[in-house]
């Protein structure tokens, strides 16, 4: 009954058997509402305490049986936001996800309302009335950089054509052009990706067409090496661009991004006279900053990629990251970016046998960079490892 009610509103519901799994997933991303069962996940108020203090944000709803109310009653004051006891009033519950949903979450209400009419009015541009009730889906947004990202990419969803990605090589360019669909409406959709020797007009065009006969939300149309177009397409497709920015299409706009590296395969410049003329066109700019400038980031992008990688392959044993592996993560430069980290876990996840990644997995990879800053920051991380007490 809650998944179908929280549905309905517009939430994304994942399902836990412990609470070892439900600590996983508040932590790797956003959650607003935890509704748990007395006993089936271990719930006490160390539980509520770590929830609430990895996601301040989280409200709490109990259900549990008549019998255990004195076992309920302390949990309030650890941050337990209602309780239900069973046998359940339907209107009781769907108060208490109101009260918890729209009242202590300010904007939730709205969103959720929105959502709804957009179910019903799919010609609607985005469910959202405002960057205030948005919550990132795909980007991790904790640091001042993303946060300006986010807003930036709210600002461009506004444009009648779409947006450019720029950045260096190996940032988050395909999670920025998921986030723009998902503020354009459509959140769990997939991009339709154009490489750069399928981006013919006549292509493009057939399949705007084709989605302005369907209902629904308008569809996302991502290049994600656009700096490698051919010569040939290139007068034509800024052709095609400047018609759609002068008809200005409002019930389905154009919606493409375009990922433009800062720079090529060599290291030098990527910007050419193709890119001037496609910023001309396309004046909706968004820059990604690379990863060793959002360091606030790396910590919940590690723990979104462990619970999806656990997720996809269940034999995986991994489950949390030492404090000491996570601050040597924080510490290095990063020269690929979010693909070198997510790579290194990658690796990582699948050599470990453990339930805990250690400093001793990313071993070989300490030994393959030279770079002073990384060296230094090992040299301190082992030092740490060594003074740490064995178990015993």
């Amino acid at each position: 009954m809650f998944s179908l009610l929280l549905t309905d509103a517009g939430a994304t519901v994942a399902a836990c058997p412990d609470a070892e799994e439900a600590l996983r997933v508040v932590g790797s991303r956003f959650c607003q509402l935890l509704v748990f069962a007395q006993g089936a996940v271990g719930v006490s108020s160390e539980f509520l305490a770590k929830a609430r203090q990895i996601s301040p944000d989280t409200r709490f709803l109990l259900i549990a049986n008549r019998e255990e109310v004195d076992e309920v009653l302390p949990l309030f004051a650890a941050g337990l936001g209602d309780a239900l006891l069973q046998p359940i009033n339907p209107k009781r519950a769907v108060s208490a996800l109101h009260r918890l949903l729209g009242v202590e979450r300010a904007g939730s209400a709205t969103r959720a309302a929105a959502a709804v009419a957009e179910r019903r009015d799919p010609g609607s541009r985005s469910p959202f009335t405002s960057e205030a009730d948005y919550w990132p889906i795909h980007l991790v947004t904790r640091s001042g950089a993303m946060r300006r990202v986010l807003r930036e990419l709210w600002n461009a969803n506004n444009d009648p054509v779409g947006v450019i990605l720029r950045g260096e090589p190996g940032v988050e360019f395909e999670l920025a052009a998921r986030e723009y669909q998902a503020m354009g409406g459509d959140p769990h959709g997939g991009l339709v990706v154009l490489g750069a020797q399928e981006l013919e007009v006549e292509t493009l065009a057939t399949q705007v067409s084709l989605d302005r006969l369907k209902e629904g939300m308008p569809r996302t149309y991502f290049v994600p090496d656009v700096d490698r177009m051919a010569k040939d397409q290139e007068k034509p497709l800024l052709e095609f661009l400047r018609r759609a920015r002068r008809q200005r299409e409002r019930e389905k706009p154009l919606r493409i991004v375009f990922a433009a590296p800062l720079r090529g395969e060599t290291g030098a410049p990527a910007d050419g006279e193709f890119l001037e003329e496609l910023q001309f066109i396309v004046p909706a700019v968004v820059q990604l900053p690379p990863l060793r400038e959002r360091r606030d980031d790396i910590e919940l992008i590690v723990r979104r990629v462990i619970t999806d990688l656990t997720a996809i392959f269940p034999h995986y044993r991994t489950r949390s990251v030492h404090p000491a592996a996570m601050q040597w993560l924080s510490a290095r430069m990063w020269r690929g970016n979010h693909q070198e980290l997510v790579a290194v876990l990658r690796q990582a996840v699948a050599d470990c046998p453990n339930r805990e990644l250690s400093t001793t997995h990313f071993g070989k990879l300490t030994e393959a960079r030279v770079d002073p800053e990384e060296a230094a920051a090992a040299r301190v991380i082992a030092a740490m490892e060594r003074t740490r007490p064995s178990a015993l």
